[in-house]
Order: C-alpha cells, then structure tokens, then sequence
C-alpha cells in the first residue's frame, strides 16, 4: 500500500498550483480565423467580432505604475487569408474630453488620444513593427529593435484604421495585410503582441499584457509581449513595380554684354550623363523603377533602376555647436526599408554602414545607375545584403563606385540576444582610386529584461591608409542595468585607432579612448496625491587621445528631477563640470574663432515642464 506523507501532499499541492499559475501566464491568445468580409468602418458591428475572446487586462504604466486602468479597454482580433484585424473598444466616461488633433501621416506621439498594436512577427523577443492610430484616424508606424530600445519611425508599410467616437469612448479597427508582415510560416504561426493606450487628458498611460513594471520601455518592450498563434497561415509574396518618369524646365535672364537687354537660357530635363547623345541620355536620366518581390517565403528582393529620390524629405536645419560631426539621418524611402536588417552600431557615435554615404559625396549629389537588396529572416538567423552602383561626375571629380555590405545576426534565448557580423566593400569601379573594406562582429547578450552587456569589435582595410592591426581597429565593451523604476547603472569602454577609417559608415572622431560611466535611481512618491517620481542621476566621462595620451574631455554631471501625476517635470543640474580641449582652432563661420586651448566649464541648470 502506498503511504503519502501531508508535507508530500503539501509539496504536490504546491507544484500543482505553481503549474496552473504559469499555464495561465503562458496561455496564448487564440484569433478567429474568419471567411467573411470585415468592414472597416471603426463599429465592430459583424457578428464575427463577438466570437472573439475580449483581452481587458490592461495595466496602467503611468502616472500609477501597475494600478488598475481609470478607463476599460476591450481588445479582440480576427484574421482571414489576407488580413489580420484588430478591433479595440476604448471606454472613456467623458468622451468629450478626447484630445484630437492630428491628421497627417506618423503625426507626433504622446499627444493625442490613441491606441497602438505591436506586433513581434518572428517572436524573437526583440524585433516588432508598431502601428499608432488616434481618434481622428490618423496612421503612425514604426520599426522597433533592441527589445524596445531602438525605433525607426521612418519606416513606412500599407495598412489601414479607422474609428468612431461615440458617448462611451471610441472604436478603433485596424486591418493589417499579412502581405505587409514578414514571418515563417508554419502549421503554427505564433507572434508575439503588445497594446498601449494613452488617455491625454488624465497623463493616463496603460499597455497589455501585465509585465514588470520597473522594466523601461513598457510601451514598446518586445521581450514581454503576449503570444497568438495562427493555424496555416500562409506568407504573401507580393509584387510591388514602381516605375517613374520625371521633368524639369528652367529659364534664365541675364543681361547682355552691353547691360541692354536680357538673354534667356532655356534648360529642360536634367542630364546624368549615362550617353553622349544628349537627347538619348535625356531619356535615360529621367526614367527608372523600383521592384520588390517576395523570392521565398522568408526572404524579399529589392530591385532598383536609375533609383529616383525626388521625394525625399529635405533634412531639417541643425546648428552643430559641437566639435564633432553629425550624422544626419536618412530619408530616402529605399534605404529607410528593412533599415534594421543592415544597421551595425558599436561604440558611442559609430555606424559602420551608412546609407547617407550612397549617391553624395563632397556635398555633391551622385546619380545611382541601380542596386538590389536582399532581407530576410529563418530559423533565428537575419540577414541583410546590399550592393548599389553610382556613376562618375567628372565636372566634381567624382568617380564611379559599388557599395557592398552584407549583414548577420543569430538570435538566441527569449530575450532577444544575439551575435553577428558585418562586412563592407567599397571600391571604384572606373579606377584604383577607392578600396575600402570593413570586417566587425558583435554580440548583445540580455541576461534579462534589466541587466545587458555587449561586445563589438572591427577593423579597415584602405588602399589610402597605412595597415597597422592596432591603429586600424574598433572595439567596446559595455554592461548596463536600465529600469524605469530603481537603480540603473551602466559602464562603457571604447577604443578607435589612429586609421579606423569605415568609408561606408561614419564616425565622428578617430584616434581616441573612451571611459564612461553613469548611475541612476527613480523612485515611486507613494505618499502623494500629486507627486509621481523623484529621481537622481550622475554621468562620469574621460576621453584621451590615443597616440597623444593627452587628455581631451572630462565630464562630471550630477542631477535630479521631480515629476507630478499631470505631466510637469522639474529639473535641478547643481554640478555640471567639463574640461574640453580643443586641439586647433576652431572657425564657426567667417568672424568667429574659437581659439585651441584647454577650457574650463561650469554650469548649473534649472527647467521646468
């Protein structure tokens, strides 16, 4: 006979219950898989949408972390073939009171009433796209990296939302095409997902699903998402041909020899010199396409011709009062897509491709004869290849050059880790002029959804610089601890050599070493009907030159904030002390000089939000 003791009973209670409790954490959410059409009128009225089980465990982030919401949110989704759709009805006691401002296109968040979907397509914990809409139907998407902590709000797919405001709140109806989505199809498809909701006029922030609330960056935070899973979902390989014809005409007046008359210069369609003939090379210098096509199931082929940027947005007006250079971002709608596939940062200010590189150069624009571009994903692995070709601008002394750049990373645990690899080749192709290569790797390992550390190493290859393994080189360290709430800390440690020359990427400063260091602590007022976060903060920097040992930046920074429920902020800077040496003169414009020495700095900051 057999004999159970009580603790044993007492253990198997516990296991049992244990068990139920991460069942329950780890059930996933199951779609409706429906064959009728759903219309996107923001009503949720079909039948269907009732058949969907309501997710309405929302968890407020701020201004009470953790609290339950003020307002109730009900969320469900369907799919069909073609389409996932999500309808999410936003309950709000005065619908009155809505914040509703903006129309246009990836309007700015944070200042309108809304609701967001995150989607973690691969279920890697650490990649997702983000669509935003607010009340009055605008559409924000974006691209999020790094488990959270990097978005690219300049990527851009097809999808549609529409919503209807009503006495108990708002509806809101997002229909996403698949063919928009990139994932592996498999008997089971599962992703992972994440929604926030801003109430504006209450500061009232709240995502879904519950998760730690120290961690930073609940609202985009991958590693923590939901899952739903989708039975044969079958992957679109759609076709997109863009093709393009462009004009231009110009006139000029000028004045003859003798000041009494005006002669005019006529010019129309612009030349790019592909032929002699100019009326052919007219032709050819203002017609071009662009193609993409789905290749498998996983991996998607970029073609472009005679690549056209005519509406790309003109960069915004900086004033750099800085030594250092600045790395203007790209917007070109070509390279914006599948940026995170190529990008490959290490250090502070490193990026070893940079797009911007590609058609300018000495402030000059370079026509593009063409290029392809490969991405995908599978199996954990995620790849990137480029290869682009420009064509010489002999009156700028500008030489034909192919840009190359292959890309890799190996996610790992369920914390979006990874390891990878990038390799750069840039060369002219009309001379021996330009031969540029780099070789780097890097590894980003989360121990958790707090601590980090990473690893990044690369070297150059110049036809133009002398070879020497130390001086031609690039490595960081770093670890670090990032919360909302609590004690974050993190330490940095950086070396670029004398030649460290990445003709494809861009770096603002070479030959130097970097120590940093910087510690933080955020704490919940819990005592206070008005106070929400107190917080202090301190930044350690020293920067030396390598070849020198002189020293070239000292920076201490000690702070604290203050922060109520509502939104307003209060900052307190008592200690900012620098030195900063200036190796040469430096000329701001035309009348001002800013003679070499080595200064001296102290300031003490106040502001209020």
């Amino acid at each position: 006979m057999l004999k159970v003791t009580r603790t044993e009973i007492i253990y198997i209670l516990m296991v049992l219950s244990f068990s139920n409790i991460y069942a329950q954490q780890c059930q996933q959410y199951q779609p409706i898989r429906i064959t009728t059409e759903i219309t996107l009128d923001g009503k949720l009225t079909e039948s269907e949408w009732q058949l969907a089980s309501p997710i309405t465990d929302f968890m407020e982030i701020g201004p009470t972390s953790g609290a339950n919401p003020t307002e109730k949110t009900e969320a469900r989704m369907l799919y069909d073939d073609d389409y996932l759709y999500v309808g999410i009805h936003c309950f709000d006691s005065d619908s009155s009171g809505l914040v509703r401002f903006f129309m246009d296109r990836d309007f700015s968040l944070g200042n309108d009433d809304g609701i967001s979907v995150q989607l973690d397509t691969y279920n890697d914990k650490s990649n997702g796209v983000m669509f935003v809409t607010n009340t009055l139907s605008a559409r924000f998407d974006a691209e999020v990296s790094s488990n959270g902590d990097g978005f690219n709000e300049n990527f851009n797919t097809f999808w549609d939302a529409n919503t209807v405001v009503d006495s108990t709140g708002y509806t809101t109806e997002f229909r996403i095409p698949f063919s928009s989505l990139r994932f592996e199809q498999k008997e089971k498809t599962v992703m992972g997902f994440r929604f926030a909701r801003i109430i504006k006029r209450k500061n009232e922030l709240i995502t879904y699903p519950r998760c730690d609330i120290t961690l930073n960056n609940l609202v985009t935070n991958v590693s923590q998402e939901a899952e739903m899973v989708f039975s044969d979902l079958k992957t679109r390989k759609p076709i997109y041909f863009t093709p393009y014809i462009i004009g231009d005409f110009s006139q000029k007046n000028n004045l003859n020899s003798s000041g009494t008359n005006y002669v005019s210069t006529n010019n129309s369609f612009i030349r790019k010199y592909y032929s002699k003939n100019e009326s052919f090379d007219k032709v050819l210098s203002n017609i071009g396409a662009d193609l993409k096509f789905g290749i498998t199931k996983n991996f998607t082929l970029n073609l472009t011709l005679n690549t056209d940027f005519a509406q790309a947005e003109a960069d915004g007006r900086i004033i750099n009062l800085s030594k250092y250079a600045i790395n203007l971002p790209e917007k070109r709608t070509f390279f914006l897509e599948s940026e995170n596939y190529l990008n490959f940062s290490i250090g502070t200010n490193t990026q070893l491709f940079n797009s911007r590189n590609i058609g300018s150069e000495n402030s000059n624009i370079v026509p593009i004869i063409g290029g392809l571009r490969i991405t995908g994903k599978q199996n954990g692995w995620a790849v990137g290849a480029l290869s682009m070709q420009t064509t010489d601008v002999k009156a700028e002394n500008v030489v034909a050059q192919n840009f190359g750049v292959v890309r890799l990373r190996k996610y790992y645990g369920r914390f979006g880790s990874y390891f990878g690899g990038i390799a750069t080749n840039r060369i002219s192709t009309d001379s021996n002029s330009i031969s540029n290569q780099t070789f780097a790797v890097d590894a980003l390992h989360h121990f958790n959804d707090k601590w980090t550390a990473g690893f990044g190493a690369g070297v150059t290859y110049d036809n133009n610089v002398s070879r020497n393994l130390g001086k031609n080189t690039l490595i960081n360290l770093f670890v670090g601890k990032n919360v909302s709430e609590g004690c974050s800390y993190g330490f940095n440690l950086e070396h670029v050599g004398t030649n460290f020359n990445p003709a494809m990427g861009f770096i603002n400063e070479k030959d130097y070493g970097l120590t940093s260091i910087n510690a933080k602590k955020r704490k919940k007022i819990t005592n206070s009907k008005s106070l929400n976060f107190w917080s202090i903060n301190s930044t350690f920097e020293y920067r030396w030159k390598l070849q020198s040992q002189l020293t070239e930046t000292k920076l201490v920074n000690l702070g604290a904030e203050l922060s109520w429920n509502k939104g307003s902020k209060l900052g307190i800077a008592p200690f900012n002390y620098k030195e900063d040496l200036l190796f040469s003169n430096w000329e701001l414009n035309n009348h001002i000089t800013v003679p070499s020495a080595y200064y001296h700095m102290n300031a003490t900051n106040v502001n209020f939000y």
